[in-house]
């Protein structure tokens, strides 16, 4: 068990330190932490019968011992169903509704904390019983998700039947051995779990090595290429996008100014409109040219109310007689971001969804603070996205607007790199002929040390 512990904490904190952000990751890392503490209460038991018997222990140091033991058993038997079922769900993104998916880790903690209540003995810690009642479903439902999971891209392909090899075979064994066997009596069959621990553990070794495990790569010159065709995608995305959207800005105010000229009616914001995106094409092109690797980003405290609405009083003359537009504004949601480039993020998304709505429709936006980040969600009443499309539209150069010009399928693939990198998430749902949402998520600003 001695190996169990130390391979399965060594994959938890390689997942952990190499790709935080992903929250499947963390999902992942935290079932590897409780299947090694686990192993860990094996090991204490191992430690406390050897120190007895040598007498560098006595009663009292063991009952300490004991607890610290029982502890860690809890931590597996209690931690591992929930983090499994929380892994395929934000592995299987869109197989549940947006809302369950987001409420799931907080109800599926209800049932590890009510064991926690549960009344033991010393000689049996966990109620398995009790346990098996939603343990076992817990990791059924997990294992069903992520067999569900499907990917059309071979890489992807690729890299799910790796992580398939890697984490379903042992959490099944797991199942079997840890929570089906004690109903019968049998306690001790998790002694089995080593072999198809150490299996995966090679598994895994051998993926981060070659191509990488989800999302995870420590090959260095591996990690330089995708780096280099990152900032390359960036780059030309916001390029693109910010001449594209503002030359269309500019042309159609230019349109309105000639035709309200002879009246004088809205000439000067008007006018300050068409400057602005002038200055903002220029700042644009200078972030390029400064920086050819990497777009640096320049964070600072932002409100995201003023952003959005900034970007919808420019495109409220594209909205006028044919789109309704529903604007809800949180003023206290704010985010640490780079407020340019954030900016084009937002308009890129607002432009897909008024041009998804050729003839009319709703446009519901939504600023959203909270303690734990802040929510900016554009919702369409558009044509929507097709399922077999809906999980390329981030990746680069694949767009849906086929035919038409000034079109480089880059919108939404630099939108969520630029999230990554600021520590948010880009999330897309669309059913054809029910619209679209997406929603670009922030983190919360972390207080300063000292702050009260």
């Amino acid at each position: 068990m001695l190996f169990v512990w130390i391979a399965l904490w060594t994959a938890s904190a390689l997942l952990l330190a190499t790709n935080r952000k992903s929250a499947a990751v963390r999902w992942l890392s935290l079932v590897a932490f409780c299947g090694g503490t686990g192993a860990l209460a094996s090991v204490i038991e191992g430690w406390i019968l050897a120190w007895l018997d040598s007498g560098l222990i006595n009663t009292g140091h063991e009952r300490w011992l004991r607890i610290v033991q029982r502890g860690c058993s809890w931590t597996s038997y209690y931690g591992l169903p929930y983090a499994f079922i929380c892994f395929a769900s934000s592995y299987h993104a869109g197989a549940l509704p947006f809302f369950y998916a987001r409420k799931l880790p907080a109800l599926a903690l209800l049932f590890p904390l009510g064991m926690l209540a549960v009344p033991v003995t010393p000689d049996t810690p966990v109620h398995f019983g009790l346990l098996a009642i939603w343990a076992i479903p817990y990791i059924v439902v997990g294992a069903v998700l992520l067999l569900l999971k499907q990917d059309r891209h071979p890489a992807d392909r690729r890299a799910h039947a790796v992580m398939m090899a890697a984490v379903l075979p042992a959490v099944l064994i797991a199942l079997f051995m840890n929570y089906l066997m004690p109903l019968f009596g049998l306690y001790g069959m998790w002694r089995y779990n080593v072999w198809p621990i150490a299996f995966a553990f090679v598994v895994f070794i051998v993926a981060l090595f070659n191509f990488g495990f989800l999302g995870v790569q420590l090959l260095i010159e591996r990690r330089r290429l995708d780096f280099s065709l990152r900032a390359i995608t960036s780059g030309t995305a916001m390029l693109n996008h910010a001449i594209k959207n503002d030359i269309g800005k500019i042309k159609l105010f230019s349109d309105k100014i000639e035709r309200s000229a002879e009246t004088g009616q809205e000439l000067r914001e008007d006018i300050r409109v068409i400057g602005t995106a002038a200055i903002h094409i220029e700042d644009m092109i200078r972030s390029v040219h400064e920086r050819t690797q990497e777009l640096r980003l320049q964070p600072q405290r932002s409100g995201l109310s003023t952003l959005v609405r900034d970007q919808l009083t420019a495109l409220l003359p594209r909205l006028e007689g044919r789109i309704v537009l529903h604007a809800h504004y949180d003023e206290s949601a704010e985010a640490l971001i780079d407020p340019v480039q954030t900016a084009e993020a937002i308009n890129n998304v607002l432009s897909n969804a008024v041009e998804a709505m050729p003839g009319g429709g709703e446009l519901k936006v939504r600023v959203i603070g909270g303690r734990r980040g802040s929510t900016i969600e554009v919702r369409d009443s558009g044509t929507g996205i097709e399922k077999q499309h809906l999980r390329k539209v981030t990746e680069p150069f694949f767009t849906t607007k086929s035919g038409k010009a000034m079109n480089f399928g880059l919108g939404l693939a630099y939108c969520m790199q630029l999230m990554h990198r600021q520590g948010g998430e880009l999330k897309v749902q669309s059913e054809p002929g029910r619209g679209t949402v997406v929603s670009f998520h922030f983190p919360a600003i972390k207080k300063a040390k000292g702050a009260g």
